[in-house]
């Protein structure tokens, strides 16, 4: 496949994950109280939360294993590459395996008459329950690994693309679930199920596409079990740290000013967090794509990052300049009218999401080497001071705004750190890259990627 057939498949591929995004968004909640009771609802997100953050395990373990994997076979070392593969699987395994016997394990401390209370028939639908979501957590994280072969061989865009379509048909058994029975069991087994199919689907695919990394090794894994480690906990820990700045405002926000404030507060951000959905794009693109350059990296890598800060530069600005004058109309819809757009909420947020995205291209460029730990550890004391020092200002009476403005510093303490090393690791400096965004090359970079897109597209 040639890199520009990739890009392009990559592009279409990220682009139709996120109207798949949106419409299992848009749809699950109209299916689930169209057929069950608000209580049964709220008690299956609660339950079925908990599997969706613990897949993350075998995100985490595929995006490092699958970075060592392919430079590695790029380089033909195709003993350490399955060793990097087997080692992510080992560790992704081990991780799920204690997961589900956790969730198995706390089902049956439940008693009886706490499960009646839940919702449930009773402990054994409720155990039934667990063990189902055990199994749909170890079979989501097997098909996350298969992303390693599909990176080595190039044709990374299919896996997405199976996780869309993944995505769908879990929305399809859903709604067959849910209209025919209250069991939260049933819609649990048929999740599972339907997982491990796709799983085994999943599996032949990635096979076909790189026999070499299913062959049996000739070299002990300790090493290679041992490097893996660290950038893996840290592609755990930013997704953490994501949901604390998003879920954790939120609840302060609500225990402060109340119920009616934080829904006009997060309609604001669903509206300027909307530019996220495309920086999460160009991250995992840039982030995959690094492994396939050869000859020139650096030299590519300098240009791609100067060229990409001036177009978030630019892209931020303008999304800022209609966002605000048209903010007020999208948050009457979006709420119904139950909501005003408050600018000075917008703006803080436009600033803390302006500097999240500047921070994209330079901290794609430093996982692509797995050399993101000390950012991501980083990212999260950051985050956790900025939202206890909110809280202060909270109890200390003062307005929402700036309350939120505690946003900022937690995220200048991710971009700060990670263009700083990402200017290190290409051997440049702070006056080179200013250099390079006002130059006559950016104008010419910018015009052959629009040209790309366009003629590709």
């Amino acid at each position: 496949m040639t890199a520009h057939r990739r890009l392009l498949q990559a592009i279409l591929s990220y682009l139709l994950g996120i109207a798949v995004r949106i419409v299992v968004q848009l749809a699950t909640l109209p299916i689930l109280f169209a057929y069950w009771s608000a209580t049964r609802v709220g008690t299956w997100m609660v339950i079925f939360a908990l599997p969706a953050y613990f897949v993350v395990a075998g995100q985490a373990f595929s995006g490092a294993g699958g970075t060592a994997a392919l430079a590695a076979a790029r380089e033909e070392r195709w003993d350490e590459a399955r060793a990097a593969f087997r080692a992510s699987w080992i560790w992704a395994t081990s991780a799920t395996l204690l997961v589900a016997a956790g969730l198995a394990a706390l089902a049956l401390l439940v008693p009886d008459e706490l499960a009646r209370d839940l919702g449930f028939t009773g402990a054994p639908e409720l155990r039934a329950c667990a063990l189902w979501l055990g199994i749909y957590v170890l079979a989501v994280c097997q098909s996350s690994l298969m992303l390693v072969p599909l990176r080595v061989s190039g044709r990374y865009p299919q896996h997405v693309m199976f996780q869309s379509v993944a995505s769908l048909a879990e929305i399809a058994v859903l709604a067959a679930c849910v209209t025919t029975s209250q069991s939260f069991g049933l819609l649990a087994a048929s999740l599972a199920v339907l997982r491990v199919a796709i799983t085994g689907l999943q599996t032949v695919l990635a096979f076909r596409a790189s026999p070499a990394l299913f062959a049996p090794g000739r070299i002990a894994l300790r090493t290679t079990l041992r490097q893996l480690v660290r950038p893996s906990l840290a592609f755990m820990i930013l997704p953490l740290v994501y949901v604390l700045n998003l879920q954790g405002y939120t609840l302060l926000v609500g225990f402060a000013f109340g119920a009616q404030v934080v829904a006009g507060f997060v309609a604001t951000r669903v509206i300027v967090r909307a530019i996220d959905l495309v920086m999460t794009v160009l991250y995992t693109i840039q982030f995959n794509e690094a492994g396939y350059l050869g000859d020139g990296k650096r030299e590519f890598q300098r240009r791609q990052l100067a060229t990409m800060t001036a177009l978030t530069l630019a892209a931020t600005i303008g999304f800022a300049l209609v966002i605000v004058p048209a903010g007020p109309w999208l948050q009457s819809v979006l709420s119904a009218g139950k909501s005003q757009f408050d600018p000075a909420i917008a703006l803080v947020l436009l600033a803390s999401g302006s500097i999240r995205a500047l921070g994209t291209t330079p901290q794609a460029i430093v996982a692509a080497d797995n050399g993101h730990v000390h950012l991501a550890n980083r990212y999260l004391v950051a985050s956790i001071l900025a939202l206890v020092g909110a809280a202060a200002l909270a109890v200390a009476g003062f307005g929402l705004p700036a309350i939120l403005a505690m946003l900022v510093p937690a995220e200048l303490m991710l971009a700060l750190p990670a263009m700083r090393a990402a200017l290190r690791h290409l051997g440049w400096d702070t006056e080179g890259l200013a250099r390079a965004l006002v130059s006559r090359e950016r104008v010419a970079d910018i015009a052959q990627l629009a040209r790309f897109l366009v003629h590709r597209g």
